[in-house]
């Protein structure tokens, strides 16, 4: 029930607090609170967020105080939520929420930094509903190899591009950033 797109778009029409939104998305990534010691707890998170955040990260912005120092670190464990979505699942809030109790999109005017991070968490937590939710870990990593896999072979045959258009795509099928292209090298014959 906490997933469905009623409950998501509670979270871009600030519906829910910002720990509620937190917390959601904190149990997603696998933390877990701990009645008896009152912590959360991070056995059950993925590896890489588990290093990065042994504890869960303010992903909003509570305080709501966009200084660098205050602010910084929910700005890059935002950044960093984002960065795990794949290219495929980057539009869900259109997909899913799209047209839904008059939800026609967030508007430039009057977005603030509070209001684009439950956006992105709202997006996140769609990839995750759609793409992780009841599957295991060994699921989830065999399905990763498969993408990456397929995208490694789908832009080896592309032999109209050169290395770095190559490598550009094959990171954006692989849900990845893509590097900037630079202009060749006129010197370099």
């Amino acid at each position: 029930a906490e997933l469905t797109n009623e409950n998501i778009l509670r979270i871009i029409e600030l519906k829910s607090t910002d720990q509620e939104t937190n917390e959601l998305v904190w149990r997603c990534l696998g933390y877990r609170f701990d009645r008896e010691s009152s912590s959360w707890k991070n056995e059950e998170v993925f590896a890489k967020w588990r290093e990065r955040y042994p504890e869960p990260p303010d992903l909003i912005g509570v305080r709501r105080i966009y200084t660098k120092e205050v602010d910084g670190p929910s700005l890059k464990a935002n950044q960093a939520l984002v960065k795990t979505i794949p290219m495929d699942y980057k539009n869900g809030i259109r997909q899913h929420l799209f047209g839904m109790n008059g939800f026609f999109g967030l508007k430039m005017e009057g977005l603030t930094p509070n209001k684009t991070r439950r956006a992105q968490c709202a997006n996140w937590l769609l990839f995750y509903r759609e793409a992780m939710f009841g599957k295991s870990m060994e699921q989830l990593q065999k399905e990763k190899e498969q993408r990456q896999s397929s995208a490694a072979s789908k832009a080896n045959s592309l032999p109209d591009l050169d290395v770095s258009g190559k490598e550009n795509l094959e990171a954006r099928r692989a849900g990845k950033s893509a590097r900037i292209a630079k202009a060749p090298n006129e010197n370099q014959q």
